[in-house]
């Protein structure tokens, strides 16, 4: 007999504990149980499961009780639901006597049939039996075996009552659904909340409250509901992407007409696998380009955070070993849009005049940058790829996540706390890349225009034309713009800064900061190599490279030290000796202004006037008495008697025998 096993919380609910105390019963042994991993989510996934015959009797006893009770408490529940959802659900009390008579007579059938089993070990022998039997002893009744499994649920879910056949006899039956109606419950009905048709059947019944209209019933409006066409229920109740996906018509592309290089798709995929990098378990994700014509990869690359550099460093990948593609078509991820490769594609664009537009990678490429509509999965046949890849490559790893809730194993979480079975990233990496070229690039295809074939072989029939570049122009091709605001940098005093992850590098030219100092300027740059960057000017023409300049710590060296002071010498002097170098004679500027004045001065010319108007002064040397005649000034106190003339001349000698003096001494 198969044993049955309980659990902690279902045997504390039978002997009325708290599921505490059985756990410490269980760790001292005094229940036996057996521990389970994998069924809880509680710490480390394991849960106990006791053994009914192991238990007292009167447990068990008790037990089968709290089963019963547990399916009545069920059968109640779900009773009281379906009468919910169900508004024409009656009680046996509300039939007519023919219905009582019909619902009696199934009861009757189906308590006959029960008893009838029983009495076989074979049910489906026994079920066959009992129909021929009730056929012969009732030639209208037509039983089959569907018609009492669907009569014995209905028994068990809806009660007696809903054993009476009332079609065509409820009382509402009248009340039809009309346009009107039907018109308002659809309005509420067709919305992205989803709400149910009982709900949608009280809105409607309160928007016509006082106009005297008789609602139809439940089942009526339900019917309503299954006449809407799907594409409009999936369209208003779903969100737009869902409805494009699964009811809008689509288009088919045709291969044939294109050459292997002629179109390369690109999108970024998440593992469905959990990794190791730095002992922490991570998840990591795939940027790929895809032939469209031979669904060859072509390109790809491994990373814990998708990023432009990373997209960059696939496009460049696959073009070392297949050449550059004609077209590149991607969606609208921001690994794909930014500045200097696809812009800003369907994202909102700047105000003009806010930035100037950087050169483009593809552009100096020669290659054409196409995105997809938003919410366009399947304009790109890569998603499609994606999927072999979770298949036949993720699905292989113990680590697998699943790419839902749903599909997540239960080991998962043993596995990532333990670290045991997680792959290390450059591991993993290695993995994905033999992968692709020795498996997945290798494999039959059935898309259309494959006919069967591998990538690799549709590849190689339909490449007509490849576009190469040298490796050294290539290096230089796949340069990146450095971004700002404005789209170039300035030359400052310690020649371009760049900053990279929140740390800032400064790179230095001598002629570069003493021709162009404040200028603005082009700055490219190698992601993989951040010892160099190139210069160009305004209309893009190259300038020099810029060297890495070595920061100093607060323990540098005298040799370090005096090896930064010497540079910053060596700028000042090549400023400072910036004129000497043009062999200009040097004059004082004082006795430039002072000549220039002398000459100007001796070249003034007499002024001649037209009329000369003599200007006398108001202040009167005489005086007026009050008779009216001339009063003569008085002299100063001590002035009487004094020549003037003989004064003056003394005093001209006094002065010029002092300048004398003052020359010599």
């Amino acid at each position: 007999m198969k044993e049955t096993y309980l659990t902690v919380k279902q045997l504390a609910e039978v002997k009325g504990c708290t599921e505490r105390y059985i756990r410490n019963c269980i760790t001292k042994e005094k229940i036996e149980a057996i521990q389970k991993t994998g069924l809880s989510t509680g710490q480390g996934g394991m849960e106990y499961r006791i053994p009914l015959s192991k238990l007292d009797e009167k447990i068990q006893v008790k037990y089968k009780r709290y089963l019963k009770k547990l399916q009545k408490e069920v059968e109640k529940q779900t009773q009281e639901q379906k009468i919910e959802e169900n508004p024409e659900t009656k009680t046996i009390a509300e039939l007519t006597e023919k219905e009582k008579a019909n619902a009696l007579f199934w009861r009757k059938l189906l308590e006959d049939w029960q008893r009838y089993r029983g009495k076989e070990a074979d049910n489906e022998k026994a079920d066959k039996e009992f129909i021929k039997i009730m056929n012969i002893q009732n030639e209208d009744l037509h039983l089959s075996r569907r018609t009492l499994y669907r009569k014995r649920n209905t028994y068990i879910m809806e009660g007696e009552a809903a054993l009476a056949d009332g079609r065509g006899k409820h009382s509402n039956h009248s009340y039809k659904m009309t346009r009107e109606i039907f018109d308002v419950f659809e309005y509420y009905y067709l919305n992205e909340n989803k709400p149910s048709i009982k709900q949608c059947m009280r809105e409607t019944t309160l928007y016509f409250e006082g106009q005297n209209i008789e609602m139809p019933c439940y089942s009526t409006f339900k019917r309503s509901v299954d006449k809407i066409p799907i594409a409009v229920k999936m369209y208003f109740r779903e969100k737009e992407k869902v409805f494009i996906d699964k009811c809008a018509p689509y288009i088919k592309r045709m291969y044939d007409d294109l050459e292997s290089n002629d179109i390369w798709v690109a999108d970024n995929h998440t593992f469905d696998v959990m990794v190791e990098r730095d002992g922490k378990p991570v998840r990591v994700y795939l940027i790929a380009f895809m032939d469209v014509r031979s669904r060859k990869m072509m390109g790809w690359c491994v990373t814990d955070a998708p990023s432009s550099d990373a997209t960059i460093y696939a496009l460049k990948k696959g073009y070392e070993k297949f050449g550059v593609p004609k077209s590149i078509y991607t969606d609208n991820g921001r690994e794909f849009l930014f500045h200097d490769l696809g812009g800003n594609g369907f994202r909102k664009k700047k105000k003009e005049g806010e930035a100037l537009k950087l050169p483009s990678i593809l552009d100096d490429l020669g290659i054409e940058f196409r995105t997809a509509l938003p919410r366009n999965a399947r304009g790109k046949g890569i998603e499609r790829a994606f999927c072999t890849v979770k298949e036949h490559f993720s699905k292989l790893f113990e680590s697998y996540t699943g790419g839902t809730i749903l599909e997540r194993p239960d080991r998962l979480k043993k596995i990532v706390k333990s670290k045991k079975g997680l792959p290390n990233i450059e591991e993993f990496i290695e993995f994905v890349d033999i992968y692709i070229e020795g498996w997945y690039n290798k494999q039959p295809h059935e898309g259309t225009g494959m006919k069967g074939k591998c990538p690799d072989e549709v590849f190689a029939e339909n490449m007509i034309r490849q576009r190469v570049l040298p490796k050294e122009k290539a290096d230089l091709m796949f340069m990146r713009y450095a971004k700002s605001n404005t789209g170039m940098l300035k030359v400052g005093k310690n020649g371009i800064t760049l900053t990279f992850y929140g740390k800032q590098l400064q790179y230095w030219n001598e002629a570069l900061w003493k021709s162009h100092f404040g200028e603005n300027v082009y700055v490219r740059y190698n992601p993989e190599d951040l010892n160099s960057i190139r210069i160009y000017d305004e209309q893009e023409r190259f300038l020099c490279i810029a060297e890495l300049k070595e920061e100093l710590s607060y323990r540098a060296s005298k040799q370090e030290v005096k090896k930064q002071q010497q540079q910053n010498r060596n700028a000042v002097k090549a400023i400072a000796t910036n004129q000497a170098k043009k062999e200009i004679q040097e004059k004082d500027a004082l006795s430039l202004l002072l000549q220039k004045a002398i000459k100007e001065e001796s070249v003034d010319s007499a002024i001649t006037p037209k009329i000369i108007e003599p200007v006398q002064s108001k202040e009167k040397s005489i005086k007026e008495n009050q008779a009216g005649e001339v009063i003569a000034l008085p002299k100063a106190v001590g002035g009487e008697g004094l020549d003037w003339a003989k004064g003056i001349e003394r005093l001209k000698k006094w002065k010029e025998a002092k300048e004398v003096k003052n020359y010599y001494f």
